[in-house]
């Protein structure tokens, strides 16, 4: 019997198994190999074969679980360079950038910030070692670039700059004191008549006019005893002041401009805003004892600089 061409071509039911099988697992072969040889090679975009196995890390999350990109991403930040550089800044008013710039991690310069937020100041270069996650080696190399401005020190540490200051200069000139019995108006005495009183000097009378212009003006002799260092007896040389004009409009400022105000802090600052928005102008500080950050005291010496004017 003649056989037909076809003949040739026909396969048994195990045969078809035995060669679909045998496809699959060629096809699974070159598959894996390719995805290996791709990934193998695998340098990114900018970087020399001599840095790749510095992203290790990272190939192996984008492998394991390329649909977690939060995590890719987060490791692929934490991996790529960044140049450290070392100038001169502030902690106290440096912002994310400079801060970033100078090294720090993202969530290092986000605990500054609410460090800073929450009232809290640098006052000496040393206190910048605190920052939690900082090592040794790290605040060693920023140490030198730190500047703290005055309106941060301590005031005996600027006191100290100051004299140091005061005595390089030549010739000292002795300053002429106030006999004893002699009275000033604490509001209207101006740097030269406060240096003129015994106990006083240059560095004094500059901080009393500086709080005198933050607080819109003396409305006690005893509130002289909220700037740090004066002698305990200095009110004897003030006559009482007269009344204040009223010059703080919590109807209207912001809570910057609040807070520069030496009674109000950022938190209270931003509960006189928020109950502005809330239920409209205030109209008596007592609708501000509802606040947990009122205290009675608080309100009491913060009654004669309040303007309800809208």
């Amino acid at each position: 019997m003649r056989r037909k061409w076809r003949d040739f071509f026909y396969f048994s039911k195990a045969d078809r198994r035995a060669f679909l099988l045998l496809a699959c697992l060629l096809m699974g072969i070159a598959l894996t190999a390719s995805f290996f040889l791709w990934f193998g090679d695998f340098v990114p975009e900018g970087r020399t074969e001599a840095e790749a196995p510095e992203y290790a890390p990272f190939l192996h999350d984008l492998i394991t679980d390329s649909t977690d990109t939060r995590k890719s991403d987060l490791v692929y930040a934490q991996l790529s360079s960044r140049k450290v550089e070392t100038f001169v800044f502030d902690p106290n008013t440096a912002d994310s950038s400079t801060l970033l710039r100078l090294g720090l991690t993202s969530w290092q310069v986000r605990n500054i910030y609410k460090f800073r937020a929450r009232g809290g100041r640098y006052h000496r270069p040393e206190d910048f070692s605190r920052l939690y996650g900082l090592t040794k080696g790290d605040y060693d190399r920023l140490r030198p670039y730190i500047r703290i401005a005055d309106e941060f020190r301590l005031m005996s540490d600027l006191r100290s700059v100051t004299v140091a200051e005061e005595d390089s200069m030549t010739p000292h000139v002795r300053q002429e004191k106030f006999a004893e019995g002699v009275q000033v108006d604490l509001n209207e005495a101006d740097t030269t008549i406060l240096k003129k009183i015994p106990g006083i000097g240059p560095y004094y009378a500059r901080r009393i006019v500086d709080y005198r212009t933050r607080l819109g003006g003396f409305v006690s002799v005893a509130q002289l005893a909220e700037i740090e260092g004066l002698p305990d007896d200095i009110g004897r040389w003030f006559t009482p002041p007269f009344p204040v004009v009223p010059s703080l409009y919590i109807n209207r400022m912001s809570v910057t401009a609040l807070r520069r105000h030496p009674y109000l802090n950022f938190y209270q600052s931003k509960a006189i805003v928020e109950h502005r928005r809330k239920y409209g102008a205030i109209k008596k500080l007592q609708a501000l004892s509802l606040y947990e950050e009122f205290s009675p005291a608080d309100l009491e010496r913060l009654q004669p600089y309040v303007n309800f004017e809208e």
